[in-house]
C-alpha cells in the first residue's frame, strides 16, 4: 500500500558530471517496510544515487525526497532519523568500541541502549578494544550497532555484508527483516554480494550505466524467471511459435542455457506439451539473482 509522503522518492533524478551522465531519469519510490535491494556494476550509478539522496550531491536535473523532505533541505533533525552504513566508512580509530557507541548515543534522540548491547553480545564485539585493531568484518559490526539502536525510518546500507562471516551475515539479514517487519523501517541496501538479498529484501531495483533496468517486488522477478531443461534440447528444437518467450545465455554456469523471463503456468504446460510431442520430456526450474544477472548480462562487480 503506497503511503502519501514515503521514506524515499524520486522523480526524474538525474546527475551529470560534464559529459558523464552517471545517473539518468531515475523514478524510484520506497515504502515503510520495504527493503530495496539496488543492484548494478561499479560505474551504475548506485553510489550516485546514494550521494544525492544524502545532499551530498546536488542533481543536474528532477527530484529527491526522504521522510517527505526534499534531499536539498535535509537538516540535522532530519538526519536523527535517517541512518547510513557504508563498507568503508570513517570511524575514530582511537576509540575503544564501548567508547564509540557511548559518544554516538548522544547524537540520537531515541537511541535504545538495550537494543546495542544486544547488538554487541550477539556480534561477539570486544567492548574495550579499540577500532583500530578490529578487523574488516569486526568494523563493519560496530557500524551497524552505532546505527540501528538511534531507530531510524530510513537505513542506507552500502555494501554491509562485505567483510563478515556466514554467521554474521545471517545474523545481519534477519535483524533487517526483523526492523523492516516490526518497526516499518525502510531500508535501501547496495550490495555485490547478490546472494545475500535475496533472504532479506522485497524489492528489487537494478541500475545499469545510469539507467533504471529494473524496478518490482523480488518475489515477482524471481517467479517470471526460469531455466528449460531437457535433454538435447536446442533454442532452434522449440517450436517457433515459442521461441519469442526464451533466450539463450551462453555464460550461464548451469546445465542449460535456455531460459524465459516470462514464466507462468500457461507458458509451463504448453511448453511441456509441445515438446513432449517431439519426444523431449522438459522441465522448468527455478533461478537465483545471480544466474538472472548473468543471462541478462548485467554484471554487479
Amino acid at each position: 500500500m503506497e503511503t502519501e509522503t514515503p521514506p524515499v522518492l524520486t522523480r526524474n533524478l538525474t546527475k551529470r558530471f560534464r559529459r558523464v551522465t552517471a545517473l539518468d531519469s531515475l523514478d524510484l519510490r520506497v515504502e515503510p517496510g520495504d527493503v530495496l535491494a539496488l543492484l548494478g556494476a561499479n560505474g551504475s550509478g548506485k553510489s550516485t544515487t546514494f550521494r544525492l539522496l544524502m545532499n551530498i550531491y546536488r542533481p543536474s536535473e528532477g527530484e529527491a525526497s526522504l521522510l517527505g523532505t526534499p534531499s536539498k533541505k535535509l537538516n540535522g533533525h532530519h538526519f536523527d532519523r535517517i541512518g547510513y552504513i557504508s563498507e568503508g566508512q570513517t570511524m575514530p580509530k582511537w576509540m575503544s568500541v564501548e567508547g564509540f557507541l557511548k559518544y554516538c548515543s548522544g547524537f540520537y534522540n531515541q537511541w535504545d541502549a538495550e537494543l546495542c548491547q544486544r547488538l554487541v553480545t550477539s556480534f561477539g564485539l570486544p567492548p574495550k578494544q579499540k577500532i583500530k585493531h578490529l578487523s574488516r568484518g569486526q568494523a563493519m559490526k560496530v557500524a551497524v550497532a552505532s546505527t540501528v539502536p538511534a531507530h531510524p525510518d530510513l537505513l542506507l546500507l552500502d555494501e554491509p555484508f562485505s567483510g563478515l562471516d556466514v554467521e554474521t551475515r545471517a545474523q545481519l539479514s534477519d535483524l533487517l527483516k526483523t526492523l523492516a517487519h516490526q518497526d516499518g523501517l525502510a531500508i535501501i541496501i547496495t550490495t555485490h554480494d547478490v546472494e545475500e538479498v535475496e533472504p532479506v529484501a522485497n524489492r528489487l531495483a537494478i541500475l545499469s550505466q545510469g539507467r533504471l533496468k529494473v524496478n518490482e517486488a523480488l518475489a515477482d522477478y524471481l517467479s517470471r524467471h526460469r531455466l528449460l531443461l531437457a535433454d538435447g534440447l536446442q533454442l532452434d528444437r522449440i517450436p517457433e511459435e515459442l521461441r519469442s518467450k526464451f533466450n539463450f545465455a551462453r555464460a550461464l554456469q548451469t546445465e542449460s542455457k535456455i531460459f524465459t523471463e516470462h514464466f507462468d503456468t500457461t507458458l509451463e504446460s504448453t511448453t511441456i506439451t509441445t515438446l513432449s510431442e517431439k519426444g523431449l520430456e522438459a522441465r522448468f526450474a527455478p533461478m537465483n539473482i545471480r544466474q538472472i544477472l548473468t543471462a541478462h548480462s548485467l554484471p554487479v562487480t
